[in-house]
């Protein structure tokens, strides 16, 4: 088995859950405000979903690492095929936010169990090539899908939802079946979890990468959950607000796989890591300086942009910091982090916009990414960070 099968019907599978998940992002927050939502209980709704992601990734990563990574890859995206369906139903806000609590079971599943996959395919020396691949499948699953759903939505948000579930269920079908199981580790998972969870948190990589994610989702989170309601206040049509997070996307998607050869071929990845996210952090803080159409599609493809040199950078340095034993357990931690950083971000900016208005909301989340990346600088080893 060649590594170039498993890679590319793991970019095929991820593109397909992240293309029918993604046209639901720009829908949600007004699917709720419709069915009388308030800012602040958009932001719980929001944060519901983070909060099942967060608990439960580390331990479905850790089960990956025992039960193999293709059954949690493919319940992931039953479980996120269900979520579009049972949005078609829900009558209230309450129902909406219990929908996106089993929703963050589905990612939780899924994210872990497939970033180990493709670190399990993938030799070595082409480690930033491959996350460079998967990643860019996964973030143009997430630029064509806001847009898509925002295009379907103009009939209703119901059949957006409909064709949500479609999407996936075809991605299991015709997908699933063809998916090759990697080559067995050379030492299999230990049964002694505290011992695993010792080595995994006396990492200094990946104690730097979690936190590097961490404080960059919760940034991200701003955007997720409260540009949509910025955008309709500013006069934007749900159309542009979904194709302004598809640039971002696209941008995401178009970086990553030049930046994981260059990262490849310069041996060092952590520039990358701490560049990328202060560029993050600032085109963040800056958005809420905006109303016009021109400054907002720009400042999303620099978030982009950034956002590739810093993730497809931290995927390849957890990859390649942990042996194939616990590589679950480290992306599942990792998975941690991002939804951890969105459901914080969720809970406690609603707070800030509803008092304060959305500059200063997406100003702090920026401010915060940009310090955190600033101290992360001396944590991460110092042979990594030449």
């Amino acid at each position: 088995m060649t590594a170039r099968l498993p890679i590319f019907i793991a970019c095929a599978l991820t593109f397909v859950l992240y293309l029918g998940a993604y046209m639901r992002l720009p829908l949600v927050p007004l699917f709720a405000r419709g069915l009388g939502a308030t800012t602040f209980e958009v932001g719980l709704i929001n944060a519901a979903f983070m909060l099942a992601a967060t608990l439960l990734s580390m331990p479905l990563g850790l089960m990956s690492d025992r039960l193999g990574r293709r059954r949690l890859i493919l319940a992931g995206m039953a479980i996120s095929g269900m979520t579009s369906l049972f949005l078609i139903v829900a009558r209230s806000p309450m129902q909406v936010g219990a929908v996106y609590l089993f929703s963050g079971v589905g990612l939780a599943c899924f994210s872990p169990a497939m970033m180990s996959y493709v670190g399990d395919v993938s030799p070595v020396p082409f480690l930033g090539r491959a996350y460079g691949w998967y990643t860019s499948a996964l973030y143009l699953g997430m630029a064509a899908g806001p847009g898509l759903g925002g295009s379907v939505a103009v009939r209703g948000f119901r059949p957006a939802f409909l064709l949500s579930a479609v999407v996936i269920a075809a991605g299991i079908l015709l997908g699933g079946p063809r998916m090759p199981a990697p080559l067995p580790a050379a030492r299999p998972a230990s049964p002694n979890l505290r011992a695993d969870f010792r080595e995994i948190t006396r990492n200094r990589a990946v104690l730097a990468c979690w936190i590097a994610t961490f404080f960059s989702t919760y940034a991200w989170g701003s955007l997720f959950a409260f540009f949509p309601l910025y955008a309709r206040d500013s006069g934007i049509t749900i159309a542009h607000t979904g194709l302004i997070f598809t640039c971002q996307a696209a941008a995401n998607a178009l970086f990553r796989i030049p930046i994981g050869h260059l990262s490849d071929r310069l041996g060092k990845r952590v520039p990358f890591i701490l560049a990328g996210n202060l560029l993050f952090a600032l085109s963040i803080a800056t958005v809420g300086q905006f109303t016009g159409l021109l400054p907002l599609y720009l400042v999303f493809v620099t978030v982009g942009g950034s956002m590739a040199a810093a993730f497809t950078a931290i995927g390849a340095v957890l990859s390649e910091s942990v042996p194939t034993r616990i590589r679950g357990l480290a992306m599942g931690g990792y998975n941690t982090c991002i939804y951890g950083g969105f459901a914080v971000s969720a809970i406690t900016l609603g707070a800030v916009i509803s008092r304060f208005g959305f500059p200063a909301g997406f100003a702090l989340a920026g401010g915060f990414c940009a310090a955190a990346t600033l101290a992360l600088a001396f944590l991460f080893p110092r042979s990594s960070r030449a």
